[in-house]
């Protein structure tokens, strides 16, 4: 058994060889997966041409369409809501558009950041005759009207103002126009028209503009070239990556009720920091509240085989809040910041709007019982965002938000009989969400090299077992044999010579010799 020794030693090299392979590879395979996979997520002068261009726009030939539908609410009843009755509300859409965001004048700091001007715009989709058009005719509130009311109210007192409209009334005689109420072509409300009673109007509230639109479609840097964007690139911070520090010049939101500062934070929904996982909070920031948002990842899907945390709305964020001037749940306030501008004064007069899920999902029920026709879906009418937690890459995603006004008793000189009613004037979704042929990219890239570590770990882990098992048991072998040597009755260990049957001294053996 001379062998056994030497040759369990001999085992003990591979056994060492074979832990040193499952500690060192896979974190060495890890290590170049983090390193490629942040190469692909933050934006820099030397980026590779891929992530380069996914950064400075989204209309690539090959990138997923930006898709935006938009969804009209139409009274159906208006001479029962000008008697007192809730307004009953008819879906017109959805008008299918393109968005596209370009950045423009882009440049790198010292300190890690990018700043760029933003354009969106939306061109059409194409559409068949089954599509509705957007020449239909949609009765709902005058807001326009609504907002130089407002103004006017701010400017001389509700009595003076409501006087004053009612000698403008009399004196305007337009066919769209009916009291507190218009009727307009889904492009004029969308797109914008010149308002011909805004026109008379301006000369109670000079400064008026009297150019409505629900969408504006022109592009930000042509208006305001000075307006830039300030994002952290995470080069020196990945958990930073994407955060937004300036947007349109405005580090805070001054316009929310004092002392409120409402600080510029959060990404624009497009890349997030990596190694996400369930239960995980995000940040975003969003334009159209006027403040960020958190969103919290409640629940894994699936897209073209990539696994993708699924990231929704916070319940707590939509609670009533003084700051926010929010007295309904998820009947978010923003009259004034757009009335008054980010840096504006608080408070200041314009049309009441609010910003909600669409068809009123999860807000206060005072709030939704005021119209009728409004049918909530959780999965159709509420934000959600699928990240895939590796990268941080947003790769499916929709917005969804609805835009509502206020009316009722207050302006019961022109609508005599309207009750307090919170209409929906439209609602939005932007949808989007990774090719077939970029999931496939994504998991021959990133999953490939996970299976490889995995198998390099697992394969090590079981040539060190076999090693190990083998070394001791060939180790373990003199042990064995000695204990099995000894003499089970008299304890006496055996030393490996045989002895004779008959010792030469024994009667037995002087027997036999003679």
């Amino acid at each position: 058994m001379r062998w056994q020794v030497p040759t369990g030693l001999c085992c003990l090299l591979p056994l060492v060889l074979a832990v040193l392979v499952a500690c060192l590879i896979p974190r060495h395979i890890n290590k170049a997966l983090r390193g490629g996979v942040k190469d692909q997520i933050v934006w820099s002068a030397n980026s590779p041409p891929d992530t380069y261009a996914r950064y400075v726009r989204d209309d690539h030939p090959g990138d997923p369409v930006v898709q935006t539908d938009f969804y009209l609410l139409n009274i159906t009843n208006l001479a029962g809501v000008k008697a007192g009755s809730k307004p009953v509300l008819q879906q017109l859409g959805p008008y299918l558009y393109k968005k596209h965001t370009v950045k423009r004048n882009i440049w790198f700091d010292n300190k890690g950041r990018v700043a760029f001007t933003r354009d969106e715009f939306y061109t059409e989709l194409p559409s068949n005759s089954l599509f509705p058009s957007l020449d239909d005719v949609v009765t709902t509130v005058n807001v326009p009207l609504l907002g130089a009311l407002a103004k006017a109210h701010s400017i001389f007192g509700r009595f003076v103002a409501i006087q004053l409209l009612l000698e403008v009334l009399a004196s305007f005689h337009d066919p769209n126009v009916d009291g507190l109420f218009m009727k307009r072509t889904v492009r004029e409300l969308l797109w914008g028209y010149d308002d011909p009673l805004l026109q008379k109007l301006k000369l109670l509230a000079p400064g008026l503009d009297t150019r409505f639109q629900l969408v504006p479609n022109t592009t930000a840097s042509s208006l305001h070239p000075s307006r830039q964007d300030i994002v952290n690139t995470g080069v020196n911070n990945i958990s930073a990556i994407w955060d937004t520090e300036v947007w349109s010049n405005h580090t805070t939101i001054k316009s929310w009720r004092p002392p409120h500062l409402e600080p510029v934070q959060g990404s624009d929904g497009t890349q997030f920091r990596p190694d996400l996982t369930t239960g995980n909070s995000i940040v975003v920031w969003a334009p159209d509240l006027f403040r960020s948002a958190s969103m919290t990842a409640n629940s894994t899907v699936s897209l073209e085989g990539v696994r993708l945390l699924r990231f929704g709305p916070d319940p707590s964020q939509g609670k009533p809040s003084p700051a926010y001037y929010q007295t309904f749940q998820g009947l978010m306030n923003v009259t004034s910041p757009i009335a008054a501008g980010p840096e504006g004064r608080a408070g200041a007069a314009g049309p009441p709007v609010f910003l909600s899920n669409a068809h009123f999902c999860d807000v206060d029920s005072a709030v939704a019982d005021t119209v009728l026709g409004l049918n909530c879906s959780l999965s159709e009418h509420v934000t959600f965002l699928d990240v895939e937690p590796i990268t941080g890459i947003t790769m499916r995603a929709a917005k969804r938000l609805m835009m509502s006004t206020e009316y009722g008793p207050e302006w019961q000189a022109v609508e005599p009989r309207v009750k307090k009613t919170f209409l929906p004037i439209f609602w939005v979704e932007e949808k989007s969400q990774a090719t077939a042929a970029q999931c496939n990219t994504f998991k021959k890239q990133v999953y490939s090299a996970q299976k490889a570590s995995k198998l390099v770990l697992w394969v090590a882990v079981g040539v060190a077992c076999f090693f190990g098992v083998l070394a001791v048991i060939l180790l373990s072998a003199p042990l064995w044999d000695k204990r099995h040597s000894r003499d089970p009755e008299t304890g006496v260990e055996d030393n490996g010579q045989q002895e004779p049957l008959l010792a030469p001294d024994t009667p037995s053996a002087a027997a036999a010799d003679d």
